[in-house]
């Protein structure tokens, strides 16, 4: 099976790329197999990539990444990216014209750097080209993501039985946080959401001090961590019995859910997806509420850049690829930001639900 390196090199040779700076923590796991605090890797053309990391650091990167070299700096006296500059000058030969960098990563001052020290060189946006690398699952990243879902399952029915009045979003999450820590995920994969009354009409709610009350509706998204990958999982619950109104409409999200996992199959354009989901709202009218995006990849994070299920995107979907629908909903104000979330493989018969914890439907 080819390395993650092996697959990168050829897409940046077609960009007739000299080098490429990799400093995105995600994106260096992903090459390396490996991500200490303040990492890189630098990869040229002229020789064989080199992981560079905090000199304290060491010990571990040479026993855990899995490429052959490693490099090292010292802080504070020299940085990340001043090494790995010396690194690449130190190969000889001409100047690199072209250079890979993550735009939406690199700060200013590492920019600064670069250009100070290859003025002529022209600067490459590569995090597409990475992402779209990453989206495509290796066997033993679904191996991963699948056991990332199994502790996420077990998470959820933890936080749901601590979901009761007078008790916070704060403790909910501890719970679930703590469950999924002693059932063997490195870290919450994303800071857990847990969203109470008017709260879940937030996007990105995550657990606050705010005291539960009786009749209010519960959003609880979380994901675990097995081996650098995510899950992701999220169930609607209510602090006590939910209302006739906010039944049919959890009823109508897992629907329009069913409706866009059994359009998710390799060859479907994302837009597809979305419009299956859509059309579901439609039914009653309430397609207005629905955001342009519903879903996103899964894996080293658990809401990925590629693909996105948006609703004018061509992007099409690839065995192997991993999805998370449907991570928006349908927001009504009087009801609530009722969601019911999980994470699918895109395999070569259609969509596989990795997260197995059933929504009740009340």
């Amino acid at each position: 099976m080819q390395s993650a390196i092996d697959r990168l090199q050829p897409e940046l040779d077609a960009l007739e790329l000299d080098a490429a700076f990799v400093l995105k923590p995600h994106d260096v796991f992903y090459l390396a197999g490996y991500a200490s605090v303040c990492s890189g890797v630098l990869v040229s053309a002229r020789q064989e990539p080199i992981f560079c990391t905090l000199w304290l650091d060491a010990p571990e990167a040479r026993e855990r990444c899995n490429l052959d070299r490693v490099g090292t700096y010292v802080f504070p006296e020299q940085s990340l990216m001043g090494r790995m500059i010396k690194m690449l000058k130190k190969q000889g030969g001409p100047a690199p014209k072209r250079i890979g960098i993550e735009k939406d990563f690199m700060v200013a001052r590492q920019y600064e750097m670069l250009v100070g020290e290859f003025p002529q060189a022209e600067l490459v946006h590569i995090t597409p080209l990475i992402d779209k690398l990453r989206a495509i699952k290796t066997p033993q990243e679904l191996a991963h993501i699948r056991a990332a879902a199994a502790l996420a399952d077990q998470a959820m029915e933890v936080a749901l039985a601590a979901v009761a009045p007078g008790v916070s979003e704060l403790e909910v999450a501890a719970e679930a946080e703590y469950a999924m820590r002693k059932a063997g995920s490195l870290r919450p994969a994303f800071s857990t959401f847990v969203a109470s009354g008017e709260r879940t009409l937030l996007a990105h709610p995550i657990a606050s001090p705010r005291i539960m009350q009786p009749g209010e509706p519960v959003v609880i998204d979380l994901g675990a961590v097995v081996a650098g990958y995510s899950s992701d999982l999220c169930r609607t619950t209510f602090v006590g019995e939910p209302t006739e109104r906010q039944r049919d409409y959890l009823r109508l999200v897992h629907q329009a859910q069913e409706a866009a996992a059994a359009a998710l199959r390799p060859g479907a354009a994302a837009k597809e997806v979305y419009a299956a989901a859509r059309a579901v709202f439609a039914s009653q009218g309430l397609e207005r509420l629905l955001p342009s995006d519903l879903g996103y990849g899964v894996g080293l994070r658990q809401s990925e850049f590629h693909p996105v299920i948006e609703r004018h995107s061509a992007t099409e979907l690839l065995e192997n690829m991993v999805v998370a629908l449907m991570q928006t909903t349908a927001y009504d104000r009087e009801v609530g930001g009722l969601r019911v979330e999980d994470t699918f493989w895109v395999s070569a018969q259609g969509a596989v639900r990795l997260t197995r914890h059933r929504q009740n439907l009340y």
